[in-house]
């Protein structure tokens, strides 16, 4: 179940992208879809409907989720991050349905045809203003969107072993400040 302003602010949300479609606000809607996820919660129908466009089209376009997402264009972020975004959502993909992280990173350099070392490090990058491993983090949201599944128990240990921090922390960080940049 959806509480009321919830439901107004994604509906408000997919709305100013229907607008405006930006990279920054197609960033926002996957990481609230994703706290659906998380919290094992409803999206609007709006926030779904526009999720699951996106997630059926990566099925057989892999190495262009960003792309497909809308995270390109004017005000994007870096190419580099955004292929270590897309290559991480895969990686997540495949580490949460029990691969190692090593198997992951080699058949995403496989999918990617990028080296293994070069999505090992987009992996483990670090956000140098914050030290935090925020583009992993963000591809985790993506896997999300595209998977659009609840997280089992185990799944939520796996990535807290790897993130150093439970899948949560980052969601209500995020929330939260979606809701101070929109005025809500």
């Amino acid at each position: 179940m959806i509480d009321k302003d919830n439901k107004i602010f994604e509906q408000m949300l997919v709305g100013k992208y229907e607008d405006n479609p930006t990279p920054d606000l197609s960033e926002v809607l996957i990481k609230e879809f994703s706290a659906h996820k998380i919290k094992n919660t409803e999206p609007t129908t709006e926030l779904n409907k526009w999720i699951s466009a996106r997630s059926e089209e990566t099925k057989n376009r892999k190495s262009d989720i960003a792309n497909i997402f809308g995270l390109n264009g004017a005000g994007s972020r870096p190419k580099m991050e955004l292929t270590y975004i897309s290559m991480n959502a895969l990686c997540w993909s495949l580490v949460l349905k029990n691969k190692s992280l090593q198997d992951a990173i080699i058949e995403v350099s496989s999918i990617f045809d990028e080296s293994i070392e070069k999505v090992k490090t987009g992996f483990q990058r670090k956000n140098h203003d914050f030290g935090e491993r925020e583009l992993c983090r963000f591809g985790l949201d993506i896997y999300f969107a595209i998977a659009q599944e609840l997280l089992t128990n185990n799944q939520k240990i796996t990535i807290r072993d790897i993130l150093h921090e439970d899948v949560e922390t980052q969601m209500i960080k995020d929330q939260s400040h979606h809701r101070a940049r929109f005025k809500f």
